[in-house]
């Protein structure tokens, strides 16, 4: 359930005037993300409140599901010297761990079976493979813009998703949680900015297809011009809320 929800957040906006390439990002100490009802507001998904340090890294993620209750947890993050997510615990217990060499990370999960494999060049997310030792593994590139902005997303050789009309101006508020991007990858953490419109190309399943879709994506601002909120017409039903200290 947690996962479906999380697939069904988009992140996008409006095109401004970029912000100066060496203007260093804002730092906060708290990030709180509630997932709500667009219909009723005070029917709340679930709610997810990030600490960051000093340097802007994620050390814990207090996830509560008021759903299902029973899968809520906080989750606590380690970090090797060179700065890289290393393991996710969660009720005393390692629940993820990533090994690192060179630009590839390998994350594993509780039973030290590997999951998943990303990699990078610098700080940017170049592809990614999920779902391992299953039928259904798939290889993921991401395209990249000028901007360092992902354009769109190859699936197995196969352009999939394009996102279109960059707002530079504005910060995608989940890419404050990029250090811990590679076990949240479903909230599109290594997205810098905000898009106004998705475009995802046409599917074919086994006995069922989709036409190709354009998903636009509305933004409301707070007083410091951060995003606020975004309704989407991909997910429909649910506005995504965001706080910052």
């Amino acid at each position: 359930m947690r996962n479906f929800v999380l697939c069904l957040c988009g992140l996008v906006l409006l095109t401004c005037s970029p912000k100066d390439a060496d203007e260093p990002p804002e730092t906060f100490s708290t990030l709180t993300y509630t997932l709500m009802e667009k219909n009723d507001t005070s029917k709340v998904v679930y709610r997810q409140n990030y600490a960051m340090d000093e340097e802007g890294k994620v050390i814990s993620e207090d996830y509560t599901n008021f759903l299902f209750p029973q899968h809520s947890r906080v989750s606590y993050f380690e970090y090797n010297t060179k700065g890289q997510l290393v393991k996710e615990i969660s009720d005393g217990m390692v629940h993820k761990s990533i090994l690192w060499t060179n630009n590839v990370a390998e994350v594993l999960n509780a039973k030290d079976e590997k999951i998943a494999e990303f990699t990078f060049d610098g700080d940017m997310l170049t592809s990614y493979k999920t779902q391992f030792n299953t039928s259904h593994e798939r290889h993921i590139s991401l395209i990249y813009d000028s901007n360092k902005n992902i354009q769109s997303l190859n699936v197995d050789g196969e352009t999939k998703i394009e996102y279109l009309d960059y707002d530079t101006s504005k910060r995608n508020p989940l890419n404050l949680i990029k250090s811990i991007g590679i076990l949240r990858i479903d909230y599109k953490p290594f997205f810098t900015n905000i898009f106004s419109v998705e475009k995802v190309y046409p599917f074919e399943g086994d006995d069922y297809s989709v036409p190709m879709s354009f998903y636009d994506y509305r933004y409301t601002f707070d007083s410091e011009q951060r995003v606020f909120k975004i309704e989407d017409d991909k997910s429909a039903i649910y506005i995504s809320q965001f706080e910052y200290q």
